[in-house]
């Protein structure tokens, strides 16, 4: 920093250890983005919108922009992490860090239905079980309950452990897992990451799908933490 101190991999430490509150690592984070934006300059990201990540001197600002939208998704600033990650997947559509995953989530939780229907038709090849089950609630939410039926049973293939937790059978894990396999019961954790809140905004969703897992024998009963999650 001594020597840059726009230096964005430097301040992001610096904000790990000083930081003693969420409210201070967010701030010290925008200050890190704030960095690298002065860093790279105005032109330089205006000329290499849509290829960013492809360019090695812009990755600890991605990272940044990346780490800070966390955080403020995690604080419940949802409308500001929004505006980060859209930023993020402006200036590298491939999303190399996939970003569309939570905001795909945040999207599907704050009401925003466009938003969450241009995800989905811009990476309408993804087939992750993230995706396939943010298609169920869109679908609902759009009021197309046979199309979320159709996306549920999809959804199902995708990944069988994720309607486990939505469900209440089974107790979402603390600790978040740092990778998983396609189909693993990892993998049903990240998703809930990403859509739990989604579902739990959406009461009349959540217990639609309960009543479809009742109806096909998937469930006998509803779990109180599952009329707890919902309430």
């Amino acid at each position: 920093l001594a020597k840059d101190p726009d230096c964005v991999d430097a301040l992001v430490v610096m904000a790990e250890i000083e930081a003693n509150s969420p409210r201070q690592m967010i701030e010290m984070m925008q200050k890190a983005v704030a960095a690298g934006e002065r860093s790279l300059g105005a032109r330089f990201i205006q000329e290499n919108k849509g290829h960013f990540w492809g360019l090695m001197e812009t990755r600890p600002y991605m990272r940044a922009v990346a780490q800070l939208a966390d955080l403020l998704r995690g604080v419940g600033m949802n409308l500001d992490a929004i505006s980060h990650y859209e930023k993020m997947l402006a200036l590298n559509p491939n999303d190399n860090q996939g970003v569309r995953d939570p905001l795909l989530g945040l999207c599907l939780a704050t009401g925003n239905l466009e938003g969450a229907q241009k995800l989905l038709k811009d990476y309408e090849e993804d087939s992750s079980a993230n995706f396939a089950w943010a298609r169920v609630l869109e679908r609902f939410l759009t009021g197309d309950r046979v199309g979320a039926g159709v996306e549920l049973k999809a959804a199902r293939k995708a990944n069988r452990f994720v309607e486990l937790y939505l469900s209440g059978q089974k107790e979402i894990p603390k600790v978040r897992p740092e990778m998983c396999s396609p189909e693993s019961d990892d993998e049903a954790v990240l998703v809930l990451d990403n859509l739990s809140l989604a579902w739990a905004e959406n009461k009349e969703a959540a217990f639609w799908l309960i009543d479809q897992l009742m109806a096909g024998g998937t469930l006998k009963a509803v779990p109180a933490r599952a009329r707890k999650r919902v309430q």
